[in-house]
């Protein structure tokens, strides 16, 4: 698998923060400004470094699309929380990169490296899943669902440029 030079030093970077959460300084109030007071709790219940990964894509996501629809925004702020839960371990952080996704069933939720793993692989799924139950907008759902997806053809023209804008945010960090 090759990885771009971006891709590399953000995951280090991201690897960094991980194992020294103190590193994290995510700007909570600007995040909780942008969403409902629901997804707000859920986005203040990730761990520093995720909460400050979501605002540096919503950051990008806004500087490269001044016109972002703030749905668009929530999405990139909630991308990832279906990482609740996961393990934060750097050892963990690191394999779960560097070795090829897992072919494990999104369902029982598993610990160790094998839960990290696995999150990695259904993150988005359960994501959309925690907005979805925390009365979230049905577009930051499907958004969340499908971040780590190629926009497909049963979208709107409008979410799949969404959908798109998303991604491109989120692989540039």
């Amino acid at each position: 698998m090759s990885r771009s030079a971006p891709w590399v030093v953000n995951a280090a970077r991201r690897t960094l923060v991980t194992a020294f959460p103190g590193l994290a300084r995510p700007a909570d109030d600007w995040a909780a400004a942008r969403l409902a007071p629901a997804e707000a709790r859920l986005f203040l219940s990730l761990p520093p470094q995720e909460r400050a990964h979501g605002i540096e894509v919503a950051r990008r996501l806004l500087a490269s699309n001044p016109d972002a629809s703030p749905t668009l925004v929530k999405a990139a702020l909630l991308h990832d929380v279906g990482k609740l839960g996961t393990p934060q371990f750097v050892l963990w952080r690191v394999l779960t990169h560097l070795l090829p996704p897992a072919a494990l069933a999104a369902e029982p939720r598993l610990r160790g490296l094998a839960g990290a793993r696995q999150a990695r692989v259904h993150h988005a799924r359960y994501g959309a899943e925690l907005i979805r139950q925390a009365g979230g907008h049905a577009a930051v759902v499907e958004l969340v669902a499908r971040h780590h997806s190629a926009p497909t053809a049963d979208l709107p023209t409008e979410q799949a440029n969404d959908l798109a804008r998303l991604r491109a945010a989120d692989e540039r960090t």
